[in-house]
């Protein structure tokens, strides 16, 4: 079990699990393991960390096993320099964890980049998982998408970093814009939603990620390209239809290439449905969950 004395800034309430860490190779990756029973395993996307899962933990921990990892550079991972952040060596250290726990039967439940991150391992490995939980997320090229581009360029852009670092800003812009309601999101969690990325030089991971919208497009094509493995996956479909990046038209993407799908909508609700909506995003989890093959099989 990992001590926390090394952030003195995370909210222990708010966030009390216990967590362990994983040899990346590249560096120290942190996650929460809570509960016991079939896994549940979450994956993050940007800006934020397993701090966004948290309500979910704790409504699904009695009943299954919650794991939710921070990927390298993010929440309580390390954050080493000079490490390659791209989309695509994020999923290989996520697949490189999975396999580490040995796990299988698994309920896959992925949010914004976290879909590649996590739908690369059920493409690799589609015996291991059992079920797709998807929030508003994406698995293929974005170069469509002008808002995606628009946002990767202004962070990869020169000049922008510098003012981000003189001004101690770039995270603190993007995340409140994402929710529905700006107002909606407390000060305290947004505080605890920006610590990990509070110094400059702690946003390497960050920045890449975000520009992984554009330059990951190869990586996107590749898992695009082996959707079939998991077409016919058993899915729920849980999205916030004011998301100002993944439109409607991106969950109908889903549908169609999940056929065996459950959709939910939050036509209240932005980017961060586990946030905005969080017990709403419980009940529906453990509704499906519990309505699983795998859950009401005889013993």
């Amino acid at each position: 079990m990992k001590l926390h004395s090394e952030h003195p800034w995370l909210n222990i309430v708010q966030y009390p699990f216990r967590t362990r860490e994983f040899d990346s190779g590249d560096g120290w990756m942190s996650y929460a393991d809570e509960g016991r029973g079939r896994p549940i395993v979450f994956v993050h996307g940007s800006p934020t960390w397993s701090y966004l899962f948290r309500h979910l933990i704790r409504g699904l921990a009695p009943w299954f096993r919650c794991i939710a990892p921070d990927h390298l550079g993010f929440g309580l991972s390390q954050k080493p320099h000079g490490v390659d952040y791209s989309l695509a060596a994020q999923a290989e250290r996520f697949e490189r964890l999975m396999l580490q726990l040995n796990l299988r039967d698994v309920t896959l439940v992925v949010h914004d980049a976290g879909g590649p991150i996590g739908l690369n391992f059920a493409v690799n490995y589609p015996g291991r998982v059992r079920e797709l939980v998807v929030f508003n997320s994406w698995m293929w090229p974005m170069q469509e998408n002008r808002s995606a581009m628009k946002l990767a360029g202004l962070v990869g852009n020169p000049f922008n970093r510098f003012y981000y670092r003189a001004l101690n800003a770039g995270p603190s812009f993007i995340l409140p814009a994402l929710f529905a309601d700006r107002h909606r999101i407390p000060k305290p969690t947004q505080v605890q939603y920006l610590e990990p990325f509070r110094a400059f030089d702690e946003r390497d991971a960050l920045y890449a990620m975000i520009e992984g919208l554009r330059d990951g497009a190869p990586f996107f094509q590749s898992l695009w390209d082996r959707r079939e493995a998991i077409e016919f996956k058993r899915t729920l479909l849980l999205w916030g239809t004011k998301d100002p990046m993944f439109r409607p038209e991106y969950l109908e993407r889903f549908q169609k290439m999940l056929p065996n799908h459950d959709t939910v909508e939050f036509p209240w609700v932005g980017r961060f449905v586990p946030e905005e909506a969080a017990k709403s995003a419980c009940d529906e989890i453990r509704w499906f969950m519990m309505n699983s093959p795998a859950f009401l099989k005889p013993v």
